[in-house]
């Protein structure tokens, strides 16, 4: 019987954004999450901790969502046991939350103890290309989290994986599919690559909610609709807890 010490209680969840690769999009990711959970959620229920020394979540939401708090705790060689210790203690809290949702947007790179601080989280969220240079050590950051998981016997954390900045009409993601079906995965929505996504990557923010930008606001909106269902709604536990033969959950458009 799994250990199910990673699930967050009382309907409380901790939500990492995590890959090994860089500029695969952890933190717009974690900024759009937690922009759409705030269409659902009240958002002083939501916390996005920003432990990526570019500040890319703290600077954005602190300008475009006052009302979402924001912990800055970068994780670099000079902080790592510190503040990898205050975000670990923040998750531990977040467990008597009732309700609330904690989404941390972690650096690139290969820290042991980060990733252990990963796995005590109730989902990890991935977001990678369809390109082998990113789906390569996507694949092995996904197999070390399996084993963290198998070692010590646990369900937690689920792994979503999030293709992103998918070519426009893109709907074939049976490479991906078929590349990660022997790994502990669930795939989320595609996220499109739009020249108004690209004008956010690039730190231009203005008009992101003119109509200009309905297709990547699309992609988002769903993309957090996902996330309601499957983690805060917990489906991902049903399908889990049923031993599906097929773990992978393609995504349509």
């Amino acid at each position: 019987m799994p250990n199910n010490k990673g699930k967050i209680l009382n309907g409380a969840k901790s939500i990492f954004v995590a890959n090994v690769k860089g500029g695969v999009g952890k933190s717009t990711l974690s900024i759009m999450l937690a922009r759409c959970l705030a269409e659902r959620i009240p958002a002083q229920n939501i916390t996005v901790i920003d432990t990526d020394l570019q500040r890319t979540a703290t600077e954005f939401l602190s300008k475009s969502n006052p009302e979402i708090n924001v912990e800055f705790l970068p994780i670099t060689p000079a902080f790592e046991n510190t503040n990898i210790s205050l975000v670990q203690q923040f998750i531990k809290q977040n467990e008597f939350r009732p309700g609330h949702v904690a989404i941390v947007d972690t650096p690139a790179g290969s820290s042991q103890r980060l990733w252990n601080l990963v796995a005590e989280g109730y989902c990890v969220l991935i977001p990678t290309t369809l390109s082998n240079a990113d789906l390569f050590p996507t694949e092995n950051f996904i197999r070390s989290m399996d084993q963290v998981k198998a070692r010590y016997g646990k369900s937690y954390p689920h792994i979503i994986v999030c293709p992103n900045k998918i070519p426009f009409g893109q709907k074939d993601f049976s490479v991906m599919a078929e590349r990660l079906k022997n790994h502990d995965v669930v795939i989320g929505p595609a996220l499109r690559d739009l020249a108004s996504v690209r004008h956010f990557y690039n730190g231009k923010v203005e008009n992101w909610e003119s109509k200009t930008n309905s297709n990547a606001q699309a992609d988002f909106k769903q993309f957090g609709s996902f996330i309601e269902k499957f983690v805060l709604g917990e489906e991902l536990d049903k399908i889990y807890s049923k031993n599906y033969t097929s773990k992978n959950v393609v995504p349509i458009r």
